[in-house]
């Protein structure tokens, strides 16, 4: 936990009624988002006042379950509404996200308000407004010092896979040779402050954990402000749609759909990732 809070000096601060398919406690604003159940938006939850839920208005079809990102926030930040496009954008494709800190959040985060997540997402999917919530597809991930504290959680035996946006370890540098779950790195090139430490990070995986690294020379955090989550947060969401829906169309942005985006790419056994 203590490297979450060095990254914190390192990060810029990045920065939502219709009928849904969760009882809302507070609707925030039209909403946004490309996905087939837009738009996605974002409320409250009294069972989870210290975090920012993230849902697609419409229900999908088929009793179809909403895997779930547990998110974390640049710069250590309790503010829930930090990369609000990225994650609407995301819930409009069928996921749950759940990010640090409340709407108008203050204050800073850790590894353990991200553990909390995890927590209440176990404890409440399945039940009353979240029935349609599969806890069983979970993925930890974050901005920079976020990223720390998904990298934290890898240990959690709910959650299956980790996203790494421009962060790396900033202590016990050699702990991703322990992970033995799939791993996305998203790194803005070498301008990113992070990039080194995401390039040794990845380097460290041991043989058979799939991952995928991708380089774009956007600097730190990226394009993760504009719409969508951009550039950054398409392959978040493919990461998703990939892992968790057995998409075929999002499997192969990781084989060759990415040359369109100019990402420059290195790959880890990411011929042995099996969707959960």
């Amino acid at each position: 936990m203590k490297h979450t809070l060095a990254l914190a000096l390192m990060a810029f601060s990045l920065d939502a009624a219709t009928a849904s398919p969760l009882n809302v406690e507070a609707r925030q604003g039209a909403g946004s988002g490309a996905g087939p159940y837009a738009p996605g938006t974002y409320k409250t939850d009294s069972s989870l006042q210290s975090h920012t839920i993230y849902y697609p208005t419409k229900t999908p079809a088929n009793n179809e379950k909403l895997p779930v990102l547990i998110w974390g926030n640049g710069g250590c930040s309790n503010v829930g509404t930090s990369n609000s496009a990225l994650l609407q954008n995301i819930a409009s494709y069928g996921f749950l996200a759940v990010a640090e800190g409340a709407p108008s959040g203050g204050g800073t985060s850790n590894s353990a308000s991200m553990k909390a997540a995890v927590d209440w997402v176990t404890k409440t999917a399945g039940t009353g407004a979240y029935a349609n919530v599969d806890a069983s597809k979970i993925m930890a991930a974050g901005f920079s010092c976020g990223g720390t504290e998904a990298m934290d959680n890898v240990w959690d035996s709910r959650v299956d896979t980790i996203g790494v946006i421009s962060s790396g370890l900033l202590s016990n540098y050699t702990a991703a040779s322990q992970w033995r779950k799939p791993v996305l790195f998203v790194l803005g090139g070498s301008s990113d402050i992070a990039y080194q430490n995401g390039e040794r990070d990845f380097k460290n995986l041991a043989a058979g954990v799939p991952s995928w690294k991708g380089n774009i020379n956007v600097g730190h955090g990226g394009t993760l402000n504009n719409a969508n989550g951009g550039t950054f947060g398409k392959a978040i969401l493919n990461w998703l749609l990939w892992t968790f829906k057995n998409d075929t169309t999002a499997a192969s942005y990781f084989t060759s759909g990415y040359k369109a985006d100019n990402w420059q790419v290195e790959t880890h056994d990411l011929d042995q990732l099996k969707p959960f």
